[in-house]
């Protein structure tokens, strides 16, 4: 039986706010707990550190989770399946964690060098990280409940075990010890229900598809990868921070309307292997424009907050680098947001993922090309850094667009008039932030008297136009009753 998509929606939703919130738990008291330059080396080294955890995740999550989802109504099929991807997946961990260990023995020294070390951990649950065979099977209520009890942990733990300025290595161990354990205790699961079937084994079969997921996803490492790599570089471990904290928290309060675009794939992948077109392209339209009703507030609430966000989230250490938090804000929504909609929902899923690779990669060495002219001209900074990958993700998600409509011959317009909706209630934030911070009190008095009548002001609208986030929100919560007669039908 199909599970409930606005189901799985709720359940991811669940999972992302609570994501969010352990990270704004955590994440301020990390900052001001841990010295600065020390913590500055950790996002130093991790940002290096990604580029081999992408390698040796082959591309085998997005690939799983798609072929997966075509054929999950066969159990031999995904037992066949499974196998092939575990055995290349192991495969590939090992021989990057083999090239991992040679490149930071040579390259680090000190403080750096146990860190990079301790980074082992998550290649080895990389080799356990089947999560994709429970988003094919959109089992979101396990993946939930998992993840929260796992998560629970890492913050029992941060408490436990960071409590002193020097306190680097026990973070990095716990947050590398809680990625091990998400990824093992999902492996324990699913092997209740799957089986190795080792005489079915085929790797080669699946290595051009795996490589070209591969190249996506390290294609995508010349984008926000690629700045962190520079401003540890060219400005120092301290900037990267600056980089990475304001960029992190948008990711984290993105991840509530980015749920529904995660839910969808499995359910689309299903659709289009069926051939349901018109189908497809109704779930298409209605996610998009679900997900950029709490995407656009969600961006221009956080635009205006800016320097409250981070006085309360990063404290005196980091509250310098609101700006970058401003930007990063803009880019996700006209950007990153637009990007998440074309790559996962149109391109990926419908086979374009060639030209998905070949798209990433023009426009990320464009990226790369206007970073180099900012070093050139000395304009090299933090915000100057994230400027230029917005401008690469912008044009990268307008070209991969209409490439992708005129190939699958989709009717749909990449700006809907829901959105242009979304965005002008969105811009009244502006004056309403004015005025509220003209009223005396501190950072968490003017965030609070700013939200209110800003979701006030938004709930008011959706309501006026009967939109579809409001109308599944409210029959969630049996309140039916507060709908127009005709959208109660």
């Amino acid at each position: 039986m199909q599970k409930s998509l606005s189901k799985n929606a709720f359940y991811k939703a669940v999972l992302n706010v609570f994501n969010l919130i352990v990270p704004l738990l955590v994440n301020p008291y990390i900052m001001n707990v841990l010295d600065v330059e020390l913590y500055g080396a950790y996002n130093r080294v991790y940002a290096e550190f990604t580029v081999f955890l992408t390698l040796g995740a082959f591309g085998i999550y997005n690939y799983g989770v798609r072929e997966i989802s075509q054929v999950r109504s066969h159990p031999d099929k995904v037992n066949r399946l499974f196998t092939s991807l575990f055995v290349i997946g192991v495969l590939a961990n090992v021989v990057v964690g083999i090239i991992y260990v040679i490149y930071f023995s040579m390259v680090s020294s000190g403080i750096d060098f146990y860190i990079y070390a301790i980074m082992m951990i998550q290649l080895v649950g990389n080799m356990f990280y089947i999560e994709f065979i429970n988003e094919a099977a959109e089992n979101y209520r396990f993946i939930t409940v998992k993840t929260i009890l796992i998560r629970i942990g890492y913050l029992v733990s941060i408490f436990l075990f960071v409590r002193k300025p020097t306190d680097i290595l026990p973070y990095t161990a716990v947050v590398c010890l809680t990625v091990f354990l998400n990824n093992f205790v999902s492996f324990v699961y699913l092997k209740r229900s799957l089986h190795f079937v080792w005489k079915h084994v085929s790797i080669v079969r699946h290595l051009v598809p795996l490589i070209i997921a591969l190249i996506l996803a390290n294609v995508e490492i010349l984008y926000g990868q690629l700045d962190k790599l520079m401003i540890g570089r060219y400005l120092g471990d301290v900037e990267v921070s600056y980089y990475v904290i304001p960029t992190t928290l948008i990711g984290m309060i993105s991840t509530v309307p980015l749920s529904l675009v995660s839910v969808a794939i499995p359910r689309l992948s299903t659709m289009i292997g069926e051939g349901d077109r018109d189908g497809y392209v109704s779930v298409l339209n209605q996610t998009r424009d679900v997900f950029f009703a709490m995407l656009t507030p969600m961006c221009l609430g956080v635009v205006i907050l800016a320097p409250e966000i981070m006085q309360i989230y990063g404290g005196d250490n980091y509250a310098g680098c609101w700006p970058v938090l401003v930007i990063a804000a803009l880019i996700r929504l006209f950007g990153f947001g637009n990007q998440s909609i074309v790559m996962n929902l149109m391109m990926y899923i419908n086979g374009l993922e060639k030209k998905m690779v070949w798209l990433l990669g023009l426009f990320g060495f464009v990226n790369l090309g206007m970073n180099v002219v900012l070093i050139w001209t000395g304009l090299f900074t933090t915000e100057t850094a994230l400027f230029t990958t917005g401008i690469a993700t912008i044009l990268f998600s307008v070209v991969a667009f209409r490439y992708t409509v005129k190939v699958l011959h989709l009717p749909i317009k990449m700006i809907s008039s829901s959105q242009v909706k979304y965005l002008l209630v969105s811009v009244l934030f502006i004056p309403v932030g004015i005025v509220m911070k003209m009223l005396p009190g501190g950072a968490i008095v003017h965030a609070v008297l700013t939200m209110i009548p800003c979701i006030l002001l938004y709930g008011l609208a959706l309501y006026y136009w009967q939109d579809d986030l409001l109308v599944l929100i409210l029959k969630k919560c049996k309140l039916e009753r507060f709908l127009p007669k005709q959208t109660k039908k």
